[in-house]
């Protein structure tokens, strides 16, 4: 069994195990806010439990079976010494952060979007820290979850074309398994978790207005195992997966839209910014940057 098989096996336990050990721990903590009557802001919905949850037993059970997943050493997936990577990273960071600038400025003129300052200056820079410290953070785990394990699997297994498809369909549709808000409990539902988890997957019942918010994560995949490709390592994608998350966590710290529906240019489904056919455009544009700037570089085996 390869090693992105092993942790895709994994990920299934931990939410398998995450299925029913949560009921238990809502039931618990429901308790103790019961319990506790000056508590009560600390109540918290099940889906939010069951997404902290699934995190903490995937952290805990890792080290006690890092062994088992035989997971490569941080330098083969592509994390060598920052030193040696960070001016990707930056470079990364900054262009993905441009490209999404000069959609808002785009935007600006199509009167879609205002730039202005909309929180304090100390709110806005607690926000940007904030979204700073969380792109670098998703941009890290995802890049070696998908570029690192999944897609360097795959390459080997399958060759560079299945590599970019089926990474890339994969990396888009998880982003739309999205956890009902509205599932509550009354009392102990041992199989809650379970119906959480199916509910999970009920956006793919209509798949029709999901298609431009995959089309366009897809896209931003294969870009991102693009730069790993052509770096040999990490850093670059992820500076761009970082940038590009940035950005958008922030563009509406600096300015604000003037519609919900930002229209067919923009997105006028979610994620927005990410399903107009402008976005594609910067975003397959960012791509050829990428080929140009690393013309030089010598392509992973």
């Amino acid at each position: 069994m390869k090693a992105y098989q092993r942790v895709l096996l994994f990920l299934l336990v931990v939410l398998f195990l995450t299925a029913l050990l949560s009921p238990w721990i809502v039931a618990l903590w429901n308790f103790i806010l019961e319990a506790n009557p000056a508590w009560q802001g600390y109540r918290y919905s099940f889906a939010k439990i069951f997404n902290r949850l699934f995190m903490v037993l995937a952290i805990l059970l890792f080290f006690p079976f890092r062994r088992l997943l035989k997971i490569p050493p941080p330098s083969q997936i592509g994390l060598q010494p920052l030193r040696q990577g960070y001016q990707d990273l930056l470079r990364g960071f900054f262009l993905a952060l441009a490209s999404i600038v000069i959609l808002s400025l785009v935007m600006s003129s199509f009167e879609i979007f205002t730039p202005y300052f909309r929180l304090s200056l100390s709110r806005a820079l607690e926000r940007s820290l904030t979204a700073l410290l969380a792109a670098i953070t998703v941009g890290l785990l995802e890049e070696i979850f998908f570029r690192g394990v999944i897609f360097r699997g795959l390459l080997e297994n399958l060759g560079l074309k299945s590599a970019f498809i089926f990474t890339n369909i994969f990396y888009s549709s998880i982003h739309f398994v999205r956890p009902s808000e509205q599932l509550s409990l009354s009392g102990l539902e041992p199989w809650a978790g379970v119906r959480h988890l199916v509910y999970s997957f009920e956006p793919f019942l209509k798949p029709t207005p999901l298609f431009p918010g995959i089309l366009g994560l897809f896209l931003i995949g294969l870009v991102l195992c693009y730069a790993y490709l052509r770096t040999g390592s990490l850093y670059l994608s992820i500076g761009l997966h970082a940038g590009w998350i940035f950005g958008l966590k922030t563009i509406r710290v600096y300015g604000d839209f003037r519609r919900e529906d930002l229209g067919w240019l923009f997105g006028s489904s979610e994620p927005k910014l990410v399903s107009g056919i402008l976005s594609w455009i910067a975003i397959l544009a960012v791509g050829l940057i990428i080929h140009w700037i690393t013309q030089k570089r010598t392509r992973q085996d």
